[in-house]
């Protein structure tokens, strides 16, 4: 027998996965509507010498009661039965059985007349099996068991034969239990087949593009530092400005790495130029603008780097010294970003927010504007005079 180890909590996956043998579908109804049919044909034929309207009272309120089982068991869809369900058809399908058996007169009484009755109470309970509640069947059919062996005795047919009238049902039961055992879990399995692949794609994907941002580092590496290599490897003797160069392609290649989410062309055009003027820059990226792209011109990312080039391209016009500091902080932090000025007299931060506010902090003595241009129609800027950085 099958022990699920969960309660009411169903598995379903989806439509394919969620209910493997189609329990529920029109397919199935239609399957036991043909069913019902012939039960009523079968027991008519086999009663047909019964005059008791008692007795067909009985018997019709028996097919009832199967009837109801069956319906609860169709209008579920999902491939776990919450126990009060399965204690209901459960109980239904022994009520009509017990029904049925009991209402058979003696001088009537034909083996014929329990067969739909055995037939029906096997295929509702061997459902229930399939609907992950064996324990339930196994019980209720060793319930039908046991009244039927009473219901023999009281008509006169003796305990054993009254029993041995549900007996079919146990080899339909231990075969759909054997089967539930191999086919059940396949939910599961197709669960974690599915996850894997998941995971795998996910890190095939990652793969490559840790293997595509590999190839793109070394090109502009190759771009950058190539020339220069190839000039000391044949002994050129670099002058002033050539040397600053140098430095400058070094610091642009650390960037780069250091920095990815501050890179991109205007962004390197602009630093480039502030710090041929003799201004330090340093970026640093700690992750919290990877989820935004450079191509995205309302993203948070694209409003970062712009907001950088505007404040690079006020200290390329106006000054030759002090330092300039842009942080990416980590994710999950109400601040993206931050860009720190230090130009001479004049000292400011700037903070983007992850809801595409943007504040200016600027020191008293400033000489600047507090309020960078272009920005976006969805920032708002908070100019705070009575803070420093």
């Amino acid at each position: 027998m099958i022990s699920d180890g969960r309660e009411d909590d169903p598995i379903d996956l989806d439509e394919t996965t969620g209910n493997l043998f189609g329990l529920g579908s029109p397919l199935l109804i239609k399957a036991l509507a043909i069913f019902g049919g012939i039960y009523v044909i079968v027991m008519i034929g086999a009663g047909w010498q019964i005059r008791s309207v008692a007795t067909w009272a009985a018997l019709a309120a028996g097919f009832a009661l199967f009837v109801a089982a069956a319906a609860i068991l169709m209008r579920y869809g999902g491939s776990t039965l919450p126990q009060r369900t399965a204690a209901v058809v459960t109980t239904l399908t022994v009520a009509g059985a017990t029904t049925s058996f009991w209402s058979l007169p003696l001088d009537t009484y034909l083996t014929l007349q329990t067969t739909p009755v055995t037939s029906a109470m096997t295929i509702i309970l061997a459902m229930v099996v399939l609907y992950r509640r064996p324990w339930f069947a196994w019980v209720g059919a060793l319930c039908a068991t046991g009244l039927a062996a009473v219901g023999g005795e009281m008509i006169g047919i003796g305990y054993a034969v009254g029993a041995g009238n549900t007996l079919f049902c146990y080899p339909v039961l231990v075969l759909a239990t054997l089967f539930g055992l191999m086919a059940i879990p396949m939910p599961d399995r197709l669960r974690s087949l599915r996850e894997q692949a998941f995971a795998q794609a996910a890190e095939e994907a990652a793969t490559t593009a840790a293997a595509s941002e590999r190839r793109s580092q070394l090109q502009r590496l190759d771009a950058g530092a190539r020339p220069i290599l190839e000039q000391i490897a044949e002994g050129h003797a670099f002058g002033p400005d050539e040397a600053r160069d140098v430095r400058l392609m070094e610091a642009q290649l650390r960037d780069i790495i250091r920095a990815p989410g501050w890179d991109s062309p205007e962004v390197g055009e602009s630093v480039w130029g502030v710090r041929r003027r003799g201004v330090s820059v340093r970026l640093l990226d700690d992750g919290a603008l990877d989820e935004f792209g450079i191509d995205d011109k309302q993203s948070r990312g694209n409003l970062a780097r712009r907001i950088l080039v505007d404040e690079l391209t006020a200290i390329e016009a106006t000054a030759d010294q002090g330092s300039l500091t842009a942080r990416i902080l980590p994710a999950g932090r109400e601040v993206l970003a931050s860009i720190v000025v230090d130009v001479g007299p004049r000292m400011r931060r700037v903070e983007i927010y992850a809801d595409g506010s943007v504040t200016t902090d600027t020191s008293p003595d400033g000489g600047m504007p507090a309020t960078p241009t272009d920005r976006g129609p969805d920032t708002t800027v908070v100019t705070s005079a009575d803070q420093d950085c």
